[in-house]
């Protein structure tokens, strides 16, 4: 049985705040909050990941919003991580979890991304996420025959991507 591991970058946030502790804009909020909903309607059994920056707590908050039940993990580890760091979490709650969702910051989610899909449900978004991976965009990752052992084989598949 499939895998998921959903890669989410925060919202659009504030400039002018110490970088940890910006805020989300009103845009942001409502993208936060429209990707919050598409993600609870389409997957379940989901396990929450975040870095610890007001923006991904915030980001965060719109998911337990709509499945109040949801546990997050708030990490620090995961603040400005670089992919490999992001991995070595992720792979650790891949133990106990079978879908993932780590909120976290560029450039460590586009590299993550990159370094995991080789080929696209839909060629576009593949193409697309090769040059952005902007705020709120969702890369959905099928890690094939649940296989996080071999994470960076040929087999994965991003199944959407959503900006």
């Amino acid at each position: 049985m499939d895998s998921f591991l959903i890669l989410l970058r925060h919202a659009e946030t504030q400039i002018g705040f110490l970088d940890h502790d910006r805020k989300l804009t009103k845009k942001g909020k409502s993208e936060g909050k429209r990707v919050a909903e598409l993600l609870v309607n389409k997957y379940q059994n989901l396990r929450v990941i975040s870095s610890t920056s007001r923006r991904t707590m915030q980001t965060s908050k719109f998911i337990t919003d709509l499945l109040p039940g949801l546990k997050i993990d708030y990490l620090k580890e995961l603040y400005l991580a670089s992919s490999r760091e992001m991995l070595d979490i992720i792979y650790e709650y891949s133990k106990y979890n079978k879908n993932i969702i780590c909120i976290g910051h560029n450039p460590g989610i586009h590299h993550l991304s990159l370094s995991l899909i080789k080929k696209s449900q839909i060629p576009q978004d593949l193409e697309i996420i090769k040059n952005k991976f902007p705020t709120s965009a969702m890369a959905v990752i099928k890690i094939s025959e649940n296989n996080w052992k071999n994470i960076y084989s040929n087999n994965n598949k991003l199944i959407e991507f959503i900006t």
